[in-house]
């Protein structure tokens, strides 16, 4: 179609050329008439295809740079991506680290000297072991033991018994519940002591707080002006839980308590 148009456009400018020509001049006209004509024309479509192959060049020049750029920019993207990760994971270990730096520092500002009575040694492997755990109950029974830990012993014992009955059986429940007898023993009150600490060993016969319950069971007897009570609970203590650190000192307690013999008195023959 493009071919045909220009042909016209060439016959249709050579008419009105060759009507302006006087007729006997015509047949003299008419083949350079032609030759300008159709020379310009030729020359025009020349000019045009070489401008569109260049166009087309330089398009696809474009469409290569922009090719580059969007790869680019993908690269970079996945970069950005990998560095985001690694410093979400960074910031998530710095905050794990801070957590655990803040509760030793908070474990080890708490751990002053307890009263007299209360076994340091255990209250310090009791907070120990509690602060490795995160949940509400957890930091309930850890006030409670610092309540025990600067004297404050009926808040304790308060607290205690509010683990207990919201918490039965965990492995703490008697822990809470040899401390409740620590804190009646230090609030003056025996009779209630002996009744937390025979739950101990009465309810939980397996677990770690029995020998320690025992070995102040016997104190509280001993207390109590109730020597037999008191041997018998440390020989069972003994029996039970010999390789403890608290059999050991059941022993010495129990040797300290323990009636010496009397002495035979042989007869005069």
């Amino acid at each position: 179609m493009k071919s045909f148009s220009v042909e016209s456009s060439k016959l249709s400018l050579a008419s009105q050329v060759l009507q302006n020509v006087p007729g006997r001049l015509i047949f003299l006209t008419i083949p350079a008439v032609s030759t300008v004509l159709f020379g310009c024309a030729d020359t025009r479509v020349t000019q045009l295809s070489e401008q569109l192959t260049q166009t087309r060049k330089e398009l696809r020049e474009v469409r290569e740079i922009q090719a580059e750029h969007t790869s680019g920019i993908n690269e970079l993207r996945a970069s950005i991506g990998q560095l985001s990760g690694k410093v979400d994971e960074t910031q998530y270990l710095a905050k794990g680290k801070t957590e655990e730096l803040q509760r030793t520092l908070e474990m080890v500002s708490s751990r002053v000297p307890p009263p007299a009575g209360v076994d340091e040694e255990l209250l310090n492997a009791d907070d120990e072991r509690i602060s490795r755990i995160n949940s509400p109950a957890a930091q309930s029974y850890r006030q409670s033991l610092q309540l025990l830990r600067t004297g404050s012993f009926e808040q304790a014992r308060a607290g205690f018994e509010t683990f207990i009955s919201e918490n039965p059986g965990t492995a703490f429940t008697d822990n809470a519940a040899y401390w409740i007898g620590v804190s009646f023993v230090k609030l003056g009150q025996p009779d209630r002591a002996v009744g937390s600490l025979s739950e101990v060993f009465q309810k939980f016969p397996a677990e770690d707080f029995v020998a320690p319950a025992l070995l102040e069971l016997a104190r509280t007897f001993n207390a109590m002006d109730s020597k037999k009570e008191a041997q018998l609970t440390l020989e069972k203590l003994i029996d039970e839980h010999p390789r403890s650190r608290f059999a050991a000192m059941g022993r010495e307690f129990l040797a300290e308590i323990k009636p010496a013999p009397k002495a035979v008195v042989k007869k005069r023959k």
